[in-house]
């Protein structure tokens, strides 16, 4: 029981952090855009706004809605997925968005 009080309470942390993430990284990736033209930044831009997308379908289904159900034998491997989302975020960020060493 406790295990999946931690789980919810981990759930509500991952959420919102993948929302701010890919919120902050889609406003880089634009403003990154706009300055560069550059069309592997546009293609990462359209993906951090996909996952800020889910992510908003996933707070809305979750919290103000019944659309998304977690069931409670299934809240570690949905806190699992979320985390695997927030580190695919950070990944796309460092490959693209990190400055290159000499």
């Amino acid at each position: 029981m406790e295990f999946l009080d931690a789980a919810a309470a981990l759930k509500d942390v991952l959420e919102g952090l993948l929302i701010v993430l890919s919120l902050a990284l889609t406003i880089i990736g634009f403003l990154s855009y706009r300055r560069t033209g550059n069309p592997k930044v546009r293609m990462v831009t359209i993906a951090f706004i996909l996952f800020l997308m889910k992510g908003v379908f996933l707070a809305v289904g979750l919290y103000f809605t019944d659309l998304v159900r977690v069931p409670r034998g299934f809240a570690g491997s949905f806190d699992l997925m979320l985390a695997i989302d927030v580190l695919v975020l950070l990944t796309l960020y460092l490959a693209l968005f990190r400055k290159g060493r000499s």
